[in-house]
C-alpha cells in the first residue's frame, strides 16, 4: 500500500512540474492520471530487491551513468551529422534496411536502456527484440554491412559495453 501511496504521489508532483501551475482544473486531471496510472502500473514502477547491496555499489552505478552521458551525446551528434550529410547530398546515396544484431546483455533494465539509446540515435530505430535469439531488429537510415561482428561494432558495441558495465 506504501508502494502505491508513493506512486501516486511522486506521479501527482510530476504532473504539477510538467504543468508548471497548479489550478483546479490541473488537480482534478493530475489527480485522476496519477491515480490512473498508479491503480494499473504501480507494481511496474517498484521493483522487489532479493538482496541489498552497499551504498557505495549505487554510487558506482550513479557515476558511471554520470560518465556514460557524455558518450551518448558523442555518439548521438556524430550520427545526426552522418545524416544530415545525407539530407544535404543532391542525390542521395543511403542504403536503408533492417538489420539483425546480436546483443550479450542479458538485465531488462540494460535491454531496454539499449534499445532506446540505438532509437534515439539518428539513423537508427529499434523495431524488435527477439529474446530467444538475443538479437535486436533494426532500422538503419545507411546500411553498409550485413556481417553480424561488423554490425555490432558500428551499431551498438559501444553502448553495449558500457551498459554491461553498469547493469551487470
Amino acid at each position: 500500500m506504501l508502494q502505491k501511496i508513493s506512486a501516486f504521489i511522486a506521479l501527482l508532483l510530476s504532473w504539477f512540474i510538467f504543468a508548471g501551475k497548479i489550478t483546479a482544473d490541473v488537480v482534478i486531471v493530475g489527480s485522476a492520471a496519477s491515480l490512473l496510472v498508479t491503480f494499473f502500473f504501480s507494481d511496474l514502477l517498484f521493483r522487489e530487491v532479493n538482496h541489498r547491496l552497499p551504498w557505495y555499489h549505487y554510487l558506482r552505478k550513479l557515476t558511471l551513468l554520470l560518465l556514460f552521458v557524455p558518450v551518448f551525446f558523442y555518439e548521438a551528434v556524430s550520427a545526426a551529422f552522418k545524416v544530415s550529410k545525407h539530407v544535404f547530398e543532391k542525390n542521395p546515396s543511403f542504403n536503408p534496411g533492417i538489420v539483425k544484431v546480436k546483443t550479450e546483455l542479458t538485465d531488462i533494465t540494460g535491454l531496454s536502456l539499449l534499445a532506446n539509446l540505438i532509437t534515439l540515435t539518428p539513423g537508427t530505430l529499434t523495431l524488435d527484440y527477439d529474446r530467444n535469439e538475443q538479437v535486436y531488429y533494426i532500422h538503419w537510415i545507411d546500411v553498409e554491412t550485413v556481417k553480424q561482428a561488423e554490425l555490432k561494432k558500428k551499431l551498438i558495441a559501444r553502448f553495449e559495453n558500457w551498459i554491461g558495465v553498469i547493469f551487470k
